[in-house]
This record gives structure tokens, C-alpha cells and sequence, in this order.
């Protein structure tokens, strides 16, 4: 479906507005959105800095920490570029792409509270599109598997077992390449 506004581009966001029993739908690309949310909406929408937003989250995770009695204890830091959490906490910055291995165990609840998941779930570029795919199902079969091998279905777990050795077969030749 085409923007309303531009008619050029694809939508990406739609607009609802319900009074009464009356429903009004504007269907918006991600360029004419930013342009068009003040005038649809009846309330003025706050303007607000992405930076205290994550350090409020983050301030709340820590506070709920203490109430269970969780203690941090250690300072946790990047191994590559230095950063701290509590350095990440006040600027809502990472250093580096690393510190996201570093911080994982921090950042895992905060994804999920901010997105809903923590594994990206959006649009992929088309050349990572299949190796993702193929990933993904092996992640999928895998946990299949297990189920299976619990339930003792040994003759559908060793079909599932091919299909997976057969997708890492597939990637580790694209690899290769």
C-alpha cells in the first residue's frame, strides 16, 4: 500500500483515530509520519531525549534489582573499549560493538522490556536473508528435537537431526565461498 500524503513510497505507519463510533485510518511512509503525528493527534506528543528514556529504564532495572535483593557487586566493563555500565546507564551509549557481548546479561531484560524480544526481528538486508532463514530454522528444528528425544520419538528426532545437518551443511558451503 502506497503513502496517502507522497503516494511514492510504502507505508509503514498507520494513524487510527477513534471519536465515538467514528473511525477515522491515515495510512503514512516513514517520512511523511514525523510531518502528519501533531495534526492527527489530539494530544500534543512530548518531546523527549532517547538518552533519559534509557537511563530511566535502566535506573528502574537497577531499583528492582536491589528490592530483590540482586547485588551487582563487581563494576562491569567493556574488554575492548573500557566503558562501564554505569558509564552506558548515564549516556545511553555503547562504546563499541563488543560491548554488546559484554553487557549482554544488562541488556537482555532491557531489549525485551523496550522492543518486546531481544533478537532483532525487522527488516534484514537481501544478501543475510537465506543464512538468516537457515539459522533461524536450525534454532527451531533444534528445539523440535529435544522435545522429540523427551517424548521419546526417536524416528522423527533422527528426520529432524538430517534436516539439521543437512541446513549446516548448506551454510557451512555458502561459507566457504
Amino acid at each position: 500500500m502506497l503513502c496517502q500524503i507522497c503516494k511514492k513510497k510504502e507505508v509503514t505507519i498507520t494513524f487510527t483515530k477513534i471519536v465515538g463510533v467514528q473511525k477515522t485510518e491515515i495510512h503514512l511512509c516513514k517520512d511523511c509520519a514525523p510531518f502528519f503525528s501533531d495534526k492527527f493527534s489530539i494530544f500534543p506528543l512530548p518531546q523527549f531525549d532517547i538518552n533519559d528514556l534509557l537511563a530511566g529504564l535502566l535506573n528502574a532495572i537497577d531499583l528492582y534489582h536491589k528490592e530483590e535483593g540482586i547485588i551487582a557487586g563487581k563494576e562491569v566493563k567493556c574488554s575492548n573499549c573500557q566503558l562501564t555500565y554505569d558509564e552506558f546507564k548515564r549516556s545511553g551509549k555503547l562504546g563499541c560493538s563488543v560491548c554488546y557481548r559484554d553487557f549482554r546479561e544488562q541488556l537482555t531484560p532491557l531489549l525485551r522490556r523496550l522492543h518486546g524480544n531481544s533478537e532483532h526481528v525487522g527488516k534484514i538486508p537481501q544478501h543475510s536473508k537465506s543464512k538468516l532463514n537457515k539459522i533461524r530454522k536450525i534454532k527451531q528444528l533444534r528445539k523440535e528435537l529435544q522435545e522429540l528425544v523427551l517424548e521419546e520419538e526417536y524416528e522423527k528426532a533422527a528426520k529432524i537431526r538430517d534436516e539439521i545437518l543437512k541446513l549446516e551443511g548448506a551454510l557451512k558451503k555458502k561459507n566457504a565461498k
